[in-house]
């Protein structure tokens, strides 16, 4: 039972994650200049890192 919750826990938090990355460099993309670009990249793969630091630490609470 907790596996199975977890697995939702975690695509429904990648799911999320994803979207917003993704909303968040397109839009830089439309109006942004290169530089901008790349620091929105960096900053969502930071993002996108600690989220999943955070599903693995409620994963292992949850155990």
């Amino acid at each position: 039972m907790v596996k199975q919750t977890m697995n939702i826990a975690k695509s429904i938090g990648m799911g999320l994650l994803a979207g917003a990355a993704v909303a968040t460099v397109s839009s830089k993309a439309m109006n942004g200049t290169q530089k901008k670009m790349k620091s929105m990249k960096k900053n969502a793969g930071k993002a996108i890192h600690t989220v999943g630091n955070l599903i693995g630490d409620v994963e292992k609470m949850l155990k």
